[in-house]
């Protein structure tokens, strides 16, 4: 049963960044959101070298009310400065995740019986930006929620958005990530004459990356599984399922994406979680020796 409900609760936290995803689809055209006059503009926690200043907005709410509550949300969430596209666009996405959860998600936790666990069920939502550049912005988001005596459940959810390319406020695919880092234009406008030393990255497909990635990284799990890291009970198909490179990568501060395994395939879940960074040569090399 708590197994059950932890993969219940994956799914429903989930719905809070679902309409984003991980695709370079056409978003709606967004308006920035205005500032109270009388408010002070929050400080920044990164700044791009062009001035692209993510802020936190934080803030708390209790479901259903303050005074009889049973879950206790606590987050933070990036809010970007300034009043162009890129800022309204990202900051659109993560106030309709916000609202997700305050509007849908909490709502339903609240007064469902089976999600009541102890009565007094906290959820906190925090987030890091990995990467800020002219290009990227990356911006991993932390979850967790306590189940009374079922422990705690701990999630991470990643985001890239193209800050100034052709895809401007929207978020980025695996592979749309890795060819950034090698030419301007678009990930579907290169070819393999301009740039064939990345010719199975562009002739690929995120899905093709990811299939490499996992193959390649599998034997890191099973080598946590024997140092007692690794959840023993997940086999390798198993491990294919649970570890998905598609989504659970980040691009850090060289530019380099990383994977990471999610918390709930470790022993001891955390979100200090075993990352992998790989260049795009190295990927590159990855799809070239999966074809051997």
């Amino acid at each position: 049963m708590a197994k059950k409900r932890a993969v219940l609760l994956a799914g429903l936290m989930a719905l809070a960044l679902s309409a984003a995803g991980c695709s370079a689809a056409p978003a709606a055209d967004p308006s920035p959101s205005p500032q109270p006059a009388a408010t002070a503009a929050p400080a920044p926690v990164s700044v791009s070298p062009q001035g692209l200043a993510v802020a936190r907005q934080e803030g708390e709410v209790y479901f259903p009310s303050a005074e009889q509550w049973s879950y206790h949300f606590t987050y933070a969430y990036p809010h970007l400065l300034g009043q162009d596209y890129a800022a309204a666009a990202i900051n659109d996405t993560y106030q309709m995740a916000l609202d997700e959860m305050e509007q849908l998600v909490l709502p339903m936790f609240a007064n469902e019986e089976s999600m009541q666990f102890d009565g007094r069920n906290e959820v906190t939502h925090d987030f890091d930006v990995t990467c800020n550049t002219d290009r990227l912005l990356s911006i991993v988001q932390t979850r967790s929620q306590t189940m009374g005596s079922e422990g705690v459940a701990l999630a991470l959810e990643a985001l890239v958005f193209d800050v100034s390319g052709a895809y401007i406020g929207e978020t980025l695919t695996l592979r749309g990530c890795v060819l950034t880092g090698i030419g301007e234009e678009p990930a579907d406008e290169m070819t393999v004459e301009k740039y064939p030393q990345a010719a199975r990255l562009i002739e690929g497909s995120s899905d093709l990356i990811a299939e490499a990635v996992s193959r390649a990284l599998y034997p890191s799990f099973a080598a946590l599984q024997q140092a007692g890291v690794g959840r023993s009970d997940i086999t390798q198909e198993d491990f294919e399922w649970e570890f998905a490179p598609a989504a659970n990568f980040y691009v850090n501060a060289d530019g380099n994406v990383t994977f990471f395994f999610p918390p709930a395939m470790l022993t001891e879940p955390t979100f200090d979680v075993p990352v992998f960074s790989f260049t795009a040569a190295e990927l590159e090399a990855l799809m070239e020796n999966g074809e051997s």
